[in-house]
């Protein structure tokens, strides 16, 4: 659709097309969770990722075997291959997979929090055929290394970035940052150092109250630093140097296709799946792991996808509570699937009711955020019961 279609065409037309895509449900994204070894402890983590972690990591042999059923029924050029972990790179013979992977003919990248790479470790990216990267950067070295865990880590993430962003042969570089109170009055100092390191594209991520993030009011923005949120990226896009999108986070409401490139749509289970370390048959990794399709030991991957994920695809279930007499139901289908709490059978947080957005502009960018807007409350930490298990 035209970006300057009238909104009210957009919000009519967009429902209609994003059931078509359910329908046809093309996968295009599939993420492999090797390990859940991680050489950080972040604090919004869901997968509790250490250093010497009980599930053991997913053997090579199934990811190139789901790959080779995938391969005989799809083109491979057309369904990108994201390795994750824990810290990929703490997976045995890592590079070998990696190869692997491109000799069967999928483009693969990674996600990482940066801390491993250095000079050697670009060029075994670039002889192994990695095409994205995405690194974590959460801000300054001390608010960086605050939600790590890790002395030093926001340097060696710089590090890896300054020397990812001189790689010609990369396809797409970007960074995610977490943003929380902490960090949110130095999302201007963090573009300024992006913009200087090379890295193109700020993908913005609030931390969602699951995991070890669950109760951690340090991490939850209050509905009136939310809303600064949305309008500080509304009023950053377009302008010159690393430019800033909201992640997939969720629905947003008024400010949906101001601080994205494209309406929000949660395409877990429809164009994106994901097989995690114990062989699970899931979606993204951020969705909690009581939600699958199967295990990979038993199951054909491509006729789990072909049939199953039935419950990513038509979304009515969730439409319970507070989301029966919402209006923007057509829009927001239960909001993203990794904030859904099986336990409770809602939604853990609604962006668009409990954040104040209900359809109205958004407040005013101002020219600094502060740490703690004054009278914000804490938005909703997790519900009673969650046990949700993936963050990154």
């Amino acid at each position: 659709m035209a970006p300057g279609a009238p909104r009210w065409l957009r919000r009519r037309l967009v429902p209609v097309h994003q059931g078509l895509e359910r329908r046809v449900h093309e996968l295009c994204y599939l993420f492999f969770e090797i390990t859940q070894r991680c050489n950080l402890t972040c604090r919004h983590c869901g997968s509790d990722c250490t250093r010497d972690a009980a599930q053991p990591d997913l053997p090579a042999d199934d990811v190139l075997r789901v790959l080779g059923q995938v391969r005989e029924r799809h083109d491979p050029a057309g369904i990108t291959v994201a390795l994750t972990g824990g810290e990929p790179l703490l997976y045995p013979d890592f590079w070998n997979l990696a190869r692997a992977i491109t000799d069967l003919g999928f483009p693969w990248g990674m996600v990482t929090n940066g801390w491993a790479w250095d000079e050697d470790t670009v060029d075994q990216a670039r002889r192994a055929g990695m095409r994205t990267v995405t690194v974590s950067h959460d801000g300054p070295a001390r608010v960086h290394d605050w939600l790590r865990g890790r002395a030093g880590s926001h340097d060696r993430a710089c590090r890896a970035l300054r020397m990812l962003a001189r790689a010609p042969w990369l396809e797409a570089l970007d960074v995610v940052t977490c943003v929380h109170p902490r960090n949110l009055a130095h999302l201007d100092a963090t573009r300024l150092e992006l913009t200087a390191l090379g890295v193109p594209r700020m993908r913005v991520a609030t931390i969602s109250p699951i995991g070890r993030a669950a109760g951690d009011r340090e991490l939850v923005l209050s509905p009136g630093e939310f809303r600064g949120l949305m309008a500080w990226i509304e009023s950053r896009r377009g302008t010159g140097g690393t430019q800033v999108t909201f992640s997939e986070a969720g629905y947003v409401g008024a400010c949906d296709t101001s601080v994205r490139d494209h309406p929000f749509f949660c395409r877990a289970g429809v164009n994106v799946a994901g097989i995690m370390a114990d062989g699970s048959i899931g979606a993204c990794p951020n969705i909690d792991r009581r939600i699958t399709e199967g295990n990979i030991a038993d199951q054909d991957f491509c006729r789990v996808w072909e049939n199953g994920y039935r419950r990513f695809r038509d979304r009515r279930w969730m439409r319970t509570g507070d989301c029966t007499a919402c209006d923007e139901w057509r829009n927001c289908q239960g909001h993203a699937m990794h904030l859904w709490d099986p336990e409770t059978g809602r939604t853990r947080v609604c962006y668009h009711h409990e954040c104040g957005l209900h359809d109205r502009p958004v407040d005013p960018a101002p020219q600094t955020l502060s740490v703690r807007q004054a009278g914000g409350r804490s938005a909703p930490a997790a519900r009673p019961g969650s046990k949700a298990s993936s963050q990154r």
